[in-house]
């Protein structure tokens, strides 16, 4: 493997480097995309039961307990609830967008670095092959051995360029789809709430 690596030379180092950085973004946002860190249903059902009861103190103990998207959203509502519903709405509608911007970081590191990685690999082949052929220059076709090592060598930084920008790839369009689908769930109950705290008095 140190091989491996060692015959790509620096842009192969930098796939590694990439890799990392792939890795660590992948475990960051899968612990942190959670579904439980973000919307912690039991939480918000002892906020809507709180609020129900009129006792907004208590809904804004729970809100502060925990550390999650919905639960700041929430605050932000239970701390304007003098405000008209059109207001409140506005409000709820920038706070919401500050969590989005939260959930969606390092998300775009990934797709950069899944349409970087290939890129790394093609040039770390090109400039190999480019030895190559300055080696043929050099002692001709007669040492085909000696050539087919030197191809190899110039195409491994594509195939670990491929390797790291498959999983980034993936992973980009996976938790993009993962915020998507949060927003709008964020969305329903943030409406829910405001129903809840303005009831029929605009």
């Amino acid at each position: 493997m140190i091989a491996f690596i060692q015959q790509g030379g620096i842009i192969m180092y930098l796939l590694l480097a990439a890799s990392i950085v792939t890795i660590t973004v992948i475990i960051e946002r899968a612990l942190s995309l959670r579904r439980s860190e973000v919307i912690p249903l039991d939480d918000i059902r002892v906020m809507e039961a709180a609020v129900r009861n009129g006792d907004v103190e208590r809904a804004l103990q729970v809100c502060r307990q925990r550390d999650s998207a919905m639960g700041r959203i929430l605050t932000v509502a239970l701390e304007n609830t003098g405000v008209k519903r059109s207001v409140m709405k506005e409000i709820l509608e920038e706070a919401g967008r500050q969590e989005v911007a939260k959930m969606e970081r390092f998300i775009g590191t990934l797709g950069l670095i899944a349409a970087m990685a290939p890129l790394l690999g093609l040039l770390g082949t090109v400039v190999g092959m480019i030895e190559v052929f300055q080696q043929i220059s050099l002692v001709g076709v007669g040492k085909a051995d000696a050539l087919a090592g030197g191809i190899s060598k110039a195409l491994n930084t594509t195939a670990a360029g491929l390797t790291v920008a498959i999983p980034a790839l993936i992973a980009h369009r996976f938790f993009e789809a993962k915020v998507d689908r949060l927003v709008i769930e964020i969305e329903q109950h943030a409406l829910r709430f405001v129903e809840l705290l303005k009831g029929d008095r605009g």
